[in-house]
């Protein structure tokens, strides 16, 4: 089982039911037809320099692969599928270029917990993001804002593109997110979902995963929830490129 489950990550379908089915947002592969091309009617396009600490991932051959978050000066998180298929080498925050000393994958990672760490090899001095303590705290349809590279080009969201809808019983460490506007694109991977906390500034949440589709609609975007684990945990399984 937990080699079919391997198989079909290879081919970013998380899940296929009837004509509803799962894509992960890596940025090497294709686009539903039906495109959802992402556009300053719904996003606020920003340089690097700007919330420096959602960052950009690299490959070997420097090459664009996703996105991440510092959440400590050594520390990124970034979604597993990310590591698993981008032969990451650096990530970028702000102007810094820092090299990846170890990629590694939530222990669960194979049956669905798609969540990576990233062990930088020297620590940024850009500031961490913050992390909710409790996503349960945030009320059903409250406004959420994504900062990630989709497409390549670095944004946030603006306001009432994204709304809350929750965490589902079957699936406890991922949170559901309402497209009302557009949807989260290929490249946002490993990006942040964040609320708005007055003065505080944005607030982490989750980690951007994957959409979800009905034949070529998009009608939901999903993030594994930053709240339920500790990075020191013992849950991490180095990553070997295969």
């Amino acid at each position: 089982m937990l080699l079919f489950r391997s198989a079909i990550y290879v081919l970013l379908i998380v899940l296929t039911i009837g004509c509803a089915s799962s894509e992960k947002l890596d940025d090497n592969s294709g686009t539903p037809s039906r495109s959802q091309t992402q556009t300053e009617e719904h996003f606020e396009f920003i340089n690097h320099d700007i919330f420096p600490s959602v960052g950009s991932l690299y490959n070997t051959a420097d090459m664009f692969v996703g996105s991440c978050v510092l959440v400590t000066p050594s520390v990124a998180l970034t979604a597993g599928h990310c590591i698993e298929l981008g032969n990451l080498k650096y990530a970028r925050f702000g102007n810094e270029e820092i090299i990846i000393k170890l990629q590694l994958v939530h222990r669960n990672y194979e049956m669905g917990d798609d969540l990576g760490l990233l062990i930088l090899e020297t620590a940024s001095t850009q500031k961490p993001m913050p992390i909710i303590a409790d996503v349960d705290l945030i009320p059903d349809m409250f406004p959420l804002y994504t900062i990630a590279h989709g497409e390549g080009n670095k944004k946030i969201s603006k306001n009432k593109v994204y709304h809350y809808y929750g965490v589902l019983q079957n699936k406890p460490n991922e949170i559901v997110f309402l497209p009302l506007k557009t949807s989260v694109w290929f490249g946002d991977s490993g990006g942040a979902l964040v609320y708005k906390n007055g003065d505080d500034g944005y607030i982490l949440i989750g980690i951007i995963t994957h959409f979800s589709t009905i034949g070529e609609e998009i009608y939901e975007c999903a993030a594994r929830r930053t709240d339920n684990f500790n990075i020191y945990d013992n849950i991490w399984h180095p990553w070997i490129t295969k």
